[in-house]
């Protein structure tokens, strides 16, 4: 029986005896494009922090799956990308056995990034070699009854009736929540089931994206889901997650 804890803006799963990290939509690169618009370059350092806190809580995992989107900019890679990606891998390296990435629509050339980071990495030492080695690239990753899977796409597969549960990213999912004349937007999970399976839906990681509110925007993914009876988890700091109830009660909040 597989198990769930929020994390901050992770999810934590445990299941067939593993302990496995999923990770929401990181779009590494995004920084540089700012930048070249008069933007500091900090968004990297900021996530950097975020993994730092959530492994400190959850300490060392199995693996850790990224949900998509590892990328930003289409088509080609960025100097940041690669910079930034092979931090990001050396440091989950310490942290897990195994990395693997489910492929996102921004991520048709992330195969390619990893080729470019094993070149970087081999003139480094076998640690740092062994994550990539350790690094895959799925269009969905199924373990035990869950499976992982970015959310534009569909697959005959993760029908099958032996899986239980889907952990999506993609959505960018949050909510914005009034007091008087001032508004914040909040990333949050969204849990629910559909068509007899589980389904939780991933913020994005990246500070950046903070989302679309999930009570007016159809979110982009490859199923018409009812999610009215969904349950919103709202990311607060340390951390924490607040649960908001089922998603129609929040409707009456836009009128």
């Amino acid at each position: 029986m597989s198990k769930i804890e929020y994390i901050g803006k992770c999810l934590l799963v445990e299941v067939a005896d593993r302990r496995i990290l999923a990770v929401g939509d990181l779009h590494l690169g995004y920084e540089e494009a700012l930048n070249i618009a008069g933007v500091g370059r900090r968004l990297f350092g900021e996530m950097m922090l975020d993994f730092e806190e959530i492994f400190s809580k959850v300490g060392e995992v199995d693996e850790v799956v990224l949900l998509g989107d590892v990328k930003h900019v289409f088509g080609t890679i960025l100097g940041q990308e690669r910079e930034d990606f092979r931090r990001l891998l050396e440091f989950f390296g310490e942290k897990c056995g195994k990395v693997v990435i489910v492929q996102g629509n921004h991520d048709a050339i992330v195969g390619f990034l990893i080729r470019e980071t094993e070149r970087t990495f081999g003139s480094r030492g076998a640690q740092e070699r062994s994550v990539l080695d350790e690094t895959e690239v799925r269009d969905f990753y199924c373990v035990g009854d869950v499976c992982f899977l970015h959310g534009d796409k569909d697959f005959e597969q993760i029908h099958g009736e032996e899986v239980k549960m889907w952990v999506i990213g993609h959505a960018h999912p949050a909510i914005v929540l009034e007091e008087g004349v001032k508004a914040e937007k909040y990333k949050c999970f969204l849990e629910g089931m559909w068509e007899g399976k589980k389904i939780v839906i991933v913020p994005s990681f990246s500070r950046h994206s903070e989302g679309s509110d999930v009570r007016n925007s159809d979110l982009g993914l490859a199923w018409d889901m009812n999610r009215s009876k969904f349950k919103v988890h709202v990311v607060d700091e340390g951390l924490k997650t607040l649960d908001f109830g089922e998603l129609w009660g929040l409707y009456r909040e836009l009128a």
